[in-house]
């Protein structure tokens, strides 16, 4: 019931009214006085460019090449008053032998009668064998093997083999314990220790370290 009563009255629109007009907001009209004294009380910190601290120049760029068109030129020697001491023109020779002529260079016979010296070449070698005793380190046998000549020519490095020996011989085959980076280098000196150099019928009964380098 209230719902309809108040659908059914209604305000009469103020800007509806007959001789009245809306008023409009006006922007603007501030006075200036008060715009300035807002903005020396504000609180923002001076250090910050303000229209009462700084001001903005016109930058006009100088034309190009105009950069030092301002400076007047100064000549540290005048047009009339130009002195150069250059050295003296020397001829040149006309071929490298009247240039060697002229001016000889110096020792002119140095290396005469000498001779080149001769170098004999080092002997071939195959490989380097060592073999120390395992439990005090004591050099047993250690020379190099001229026959031996392992199947690559790619560089390969030391090896070590592990030996086990009795009465009768090797007890056992070798143990390779260190690598020599080629596998065939590997096999073949382990063949060469055992069935070229016999070192089991070399060595005494114990445990050896056999070293073999290139």
């Amino acid at each position: 019931m209230l719902a309809l009563v108040a659908y059914l009255v209604r305000l009469p629109d103020p800007q509806r009214l007959p001789g009245r007009e809306a008023q409009k907001p006006t922007f603007g009209l501030v006075d200036r006085v008060v715009i300035r004294g807002t903005m020396l009380r504000d609180p923002t910190p001076l250090f910050l460019p303000t229209e009462f601290n700084s001001s903005s120049k016109p930058y006009v760029p100088p034309e190009p090449g105009g950069e030092f068109g301002g400076f007047a030129p100064k000549y540290a020697f005048g047009e009339s008053d130009l002195r150069l001491h250059l050295p003296a023109a020397s001829a040149v020779p006309e071929s490298p032998a009247q240039a060697l002529a002229d001016e000889p260079p110096g020792a002119p016979f140095l290396g005469f009668g000498r001779a080149d010296m001769n170098v004999e070449p080092l002997a071939p070698r195959g490989a380097y064998v060592e073999i120390a005793d395992a439990g005090s380190g004591r050099k047993v046998f250690g020379e190099p093997v001229l026959g031996a000549h392992p199947p690559s020519s790619a560089p390969w490095m030391p090896i070590e083999f592990m030996a086990a020996v009795d009465a009768s011989g090797l007890v056992g085959p070798l143990v390779l314990t260190t690598h020599s980076g080629v596998a065939e280098v590997d096999a073949y000196f382990g063949r060469y220790l055992t069935e070229i150099l016999r070192v089991g019928q070399r060595l005494a009964p114990g445990f050896y370290r056999i070293s073999v380098g290139p």
